[in-house]
């Protein structure tokens, strides 16, 4: 409400979604500008800040993704959607097959200036073979080595780009047919047998066919993909074809067998842009279950959707304003990439909400690899919220937080006495003193954050937890500072 009772815009920004009283609280806009939570096993940081924020986004109509590292997790949304009247809303992504999404097809036939551009189909695929590198799939730690990366992406260009040119629905089934059955050497480009049998030539002849009066530019580019497979291709040494086919052999593999291939492998049914309509996306493939074939699955689903987020564009209207649509990941380590530093830098603009949940910084940091990744995402997560922890990520909370000037009193007392061969007379002499000094101190000391309480029966089912909102001052007394406590009830 505006002050006076007015009330505000659907979604407008100052929408109240958690009142925390004192006139705090937490809004639209600031979940707009993305959450992190920190704790340790048990500290009851998704039964405590996760569900508090959950119960906010669903009471007030956000669209979603979730993603699922644990088994669990369809189960809670199931139920805090349930309680908030949203499990109408609810579409399930899990191994039965019934929501489906076809990401290649769905970016190849984007009706948008930017659709059906192989650069943009292919850096789905890079994202998933990113994934699949950093999970040790990789034999040797090809996935590592900047070559063979760029070999990839070159066969994937010219995989995706000759289905386009034969104007034909690409997909990894048939983009796999055409790798093995494209000529192994310049002779076999003459062999009758390979011409009648080779899917990798009809397309080509088919794409040849297409383009013959196509726009100049566009018969060029045909050109370029004919080059390459008639003879850049067969003119590889047969060890480094082999290792570039193994690598596109193991990004695919994964997303042409079960339980991956009904869900991307086929048709649509389901896309990111349905969560912008208010639908909340499962995606029920979780990582505790299904290792790295749920993990390409989040991925996948993930990428799409913050690439859709980037897409929109705000309603002309002045008093109207995008539908919210959260991307939620508790067990988050399990599905960072780089491209999300990007992504929060801009999604705000677009109604994108971010909720990554952890343990700890170094979570981030071994998936990402440095101190500077993982800052670059967290400076652009500016609501923290910190729950029972130890180590180091209290050191760094700590340091967040800052500190301040105070007034530090300190007394001395003492008493000399001489013991020298003659008799005391008397009780010597006594000196005492008062000093006072300006030193600065944290607001929060790092071995705070260890006595949270936890939740549970031993805490009376309270979380407690310290956020920090972004610069943001809350008034505490007669105090404003940088953070609050909050205490959660798990029943």
């Amino acid at each position: 409400m505006w002050p006076g009772g007015k009330k505000l815009p659907e979604f407008h920004p100052q929408t109240l979604l958690r009142d925390w009283g004192d006139g705090d609280g937490f809004r639209i806009s600031d979940a707009l500008t993305g959450v992190c939570v920190f704790g340790a096993t048990g500290s009851g940081k998704t039964s405590g800040p996760a569900k508090h924020l959950a119960y906010g986004y669903l009471a007030a109509g956000f669209g979603g993704l979730v993603l699922c590292a644990k088994k669990e997790e369809r189960r809670q949304w199931e139920q805090w959607a349930t309680e908030t009247k949203r499990h109408k809303d609810l579409v399930i992504v899990d191994g039965a097959g019934t929501s489906r999404f076809n990401f290649l097809e769905w970016e190849a036939s984007r009706p948008e200036e930017g659709g059906g551009l192989t650069i943009n189909i292919v850096s789905i695929l890079d994202e998933i073979a990113g994934a699949i590198a950093s999970s040790g799939a990789t034999e040797g730690g090809q996935g590592d080595n900047k070559f063979w990366d760029d070999a990839l992406h070159h066969l994937n260009t010219n995989l995706v780009d000759l289905p386009l040119f034969a104007n034909l629905q690409v997909s990894l089934p048939l983009m796999r047919s055409i790798v093995t059955t494209a000529p192994q050497n310049l002779a076999q480009l003459d062999d009758p047998e390979w011409q009648q049998s080779s899917t990798c030539a009809a397309i080509i002849k088919e794409a040849d066919r297409e383009t013959s009066k196509a726009r100049p530019e566009v018969r060029a580019d045909f050109e370029e993909c004919r080059n390459y497979w008639m003879k850049e291709y067969p003119q590889l040494s047969e060890k480094t074809r082999s290792v570039i086919n193994l690598s596109f052999s193991m990004l695919a593999r994964p997303l042409v067998t079960r339980p991956l291939r009904q869900l991307f492998s086929s048709d649509t049914n389901i896309k990111p842009e349905d969560t912008f309509g208010g639908k909340i996306i499962i995606v029920d493939l979780p990582v505790q279950e299904y290792r790295l074939a749920g993990r390409i699955a989040n991925l996948a689903w993930k990428y799409c959707f913050q690439v859709a987020v980037l897409r929109r564009t705000p309603p002309p209207k002045r008093d109207s304003f995008l539908r919210p649509v959260f991307l939620w990941a508790d067990e988050a380590q399990n599905f960072v990439t780089k491209f999300d530093a990007e992504y929060q830098a801009v999604a705000r603009s677009a109604g994108g909400c971010t909720v990554f949940l952890t343990q700890n910084r170094e979570s981030y940091r071994r998936v990402l690899g440095n101190t500077d990744a993982v800052d670059s995402l967290l400076g652009n997560l500016q609501a923290k919220f910190f729950c029972q922890n130890s180590g180091e990520t209290n050191e760094w909370a700590s340091k967040l937080f800052g500190e301040r000037w105070m007034t530090i009193t300190s007394t001395n007392a003492g008493q000399s006495r001489n013991e020298g061969g003659r008799q005391i007379m008397d009780g010597g002499s006594h000196s005492a003193g008062v000093s006072r000094s300006e030193q600065r101190r944290s607001y929060v000391e790092p071995s705070f954050f260890t006595m949270l309480k936890r939740g549970g029966s031993l805490h009376d089912n309270q979380v407690e937890a310290i956020v920090y909102n972004g610069g943001r001052l809350f008034k505490q007394g007669k105090e404003s500072l940088p953070y609050r406590m909050l205490t959660f009830n798990q029943s």
